[in-house]
């Protein structure tokens, strides 16, 4: 499982998904409100987009959040932002720097989140077994595991079965003035189901200083009944398959695949 040099530039991660616009959060939230856990796992937490505003709901419903991360650059920023307001939070937060294919955690969880795509970076089938597996042992009798990963879109890795030419995709500037373009070159590969994502990033700092780094980001493209073997194989069992944050089921137009599944009776 490669790691993609933008995660060793939390600024840039950070500046990047806040202009992708995600709103997933009201999702997150109303799921675990729903669940009512004791102990959640959110399975690449990054630079806790995620896992502070959801640390801040247990603190007031009472339950507590681990943020599991591999990158470190990324835990680091995230654990920055936690001690800001750590009085605020008391337990209701840890982070844990590790591998869901292989770390064997002290807790078990009633939900366990594997958000944002996280799973795309599993490339090969015994990645996704080993991961699925290391679920469903940390997984509570009776609890979730939520999946979100991106939709397949046919048009899409049709154009890049041949490789696409690199184009403007992205121009945002943070905060803190900090701007960042990037480039996109894409191929697919029908054979390994791999889509891979050359990224030139541009940055250009507030006091004008300008750098360059290129990031390569290739991601398994699941199929809705890929997840549900994988989940069968692993004994779990599909609940339901969402199209989009806002609850709606999969269809031919969405562009998410939010599968919901818990272990096997």
């Amino acid at each position: 499982m490669a790691v993609e040099a933008i995660y060793q530039h939390p600024d840039d991660y950070d500046i990047e998904v806040a202009a992708r616009e995600v709103k997933d959060f009201d999702f997150w939230q109303a799921l675990l409100l729903r669940e009512r856990p004791a102990r959640v796992l959110e399975v690449g937490s990054g630079t806790g987009r995620l896992t502070l505003p959801l640390a801040r709901l247990g603190a007031i419903h009472g339950f507590s959040i681990t943020g599991l991360e591999l990158e470190p650059a990324m835990i680091a920023r995230a654990r920055e932002r936690a001690a800001q307001e750590a009085g605020h939070l008391g337990a209701a937060l840890r982070y844990t720097q590790g591998d869901i294919r292989s770390s064997q955690l002290p807790e078990s969880y009633d939900v366990i989140l594997l958000p944002y795509g996280v799973g795309h970076h599993l490339q090969e089938l015994e990645e996704q077994l080993a991961a699925w597996r290391n679920v469903r042992r940390h997984l509570e009798p009776g609890g979730l595991f939520a999946i979100d990963l991106e939709a397949p879109d046919l048009s899409i890795l049709a154009r890049a079965l041949d490789g696409t030419d690199p184009r403007p995709d992205l121009d945002a500037r943070g905060a803190n003035g900090r701007r960042i373009s990037r480039t996109a070159a894409s191929h697919y590969e029908q054979g390994t189901q791999l889509a891979t994502h050359a990224f030139h990033y541009h940055v250009t700092n507030a006091d004008g200083g300008r750098d360059h780094y290129s990031s390569e980001f290739a991601m398994h493209v699941y199929f809705p009944r890929e997840v549900e073997l994988l989940c069968r194989a692993t004994g779990l069992t599909v609940e339901r398959v969402l199209g989009a944050y806002t609850g709606e089921p999969f269809d031919n137009r969405s562009r998410v695949m939010i599968t919901l599944a818990r272990p096997a009776v």
